[in-house]
């Protein structure tokens, strides 16, 4: 049954992420059989890791994720699980208002940033979410300006650097 009231706040289902040792690995799947095309792309240094967006007809994404250090979260994640499913991303509105609504029902939400005005998120722990990290993340950029803002054709060829993008 669903739960109208959270349902409320839900936008869309916006990508998975899969935890991969190299994007560029990565990319004979789900760029070149699966014929995903590059969306988006960046790196955060001060996170230690690099993300990859590909998008699919009809508009899913996937997000490839790599370590860019041996220390960070990502590395500890592909060390302990291997490569993967790593957090499945949903656009959401009134991000606050629903972590307290979930919190009310018994969900463990953690690393809740709401700083930046551009992209708000929380995470429902996997030990709510049946083994994988839900990220709850509320925008104002469209999908055209999410390309614009991580200065798409910059960031491709430094990511992927095989002209394929």
């Amino acid at each position: 049954m669903l739960d109208q009231d959270v349902r409320a706040y839900i936008v869309k289902l916006d990508h998975t992420a899969i935890a991969v040792r190299r994007v560029r690995d990565a990319l004979p799947l789900y760029r070149d059989l699966l014929g995903g095309e590059l969306h988006s792309a960046g790196d955060m240094p001060h996170q230690g890791f690099r993300w990859v967006q590909l998008v699919y007809p009809g508009g899913s994404k996937i997000e490839l994720l790599e370590p860019l250090s041996d220390d960070g979260f990502l590395a500890r994640f592909l060390d302990k699980y291997g490569e993967g499913a790593h957090h499945m991303t949903f656009k959401v509105q009134r991000i606050e208002e629903l972590v307290q609504l979930l919190r009310a029902r018994g969900y463990r939400v953690v690393d809740e940033k709401y700083d930046d005005p551009h992209w708000k998120e929380a995470f429902i722990s996997p030990r709510s979410a049946h083994g994988i990290i839900v990220q709850l993340a509320e925008s104002d950029l469209t999908d055209a300006d999410e390309r614009r803002f991580w200065s798409f054709d910059t960031l491709a060829e430094k990511v992927l650097g095989d002209g394929k993008a």
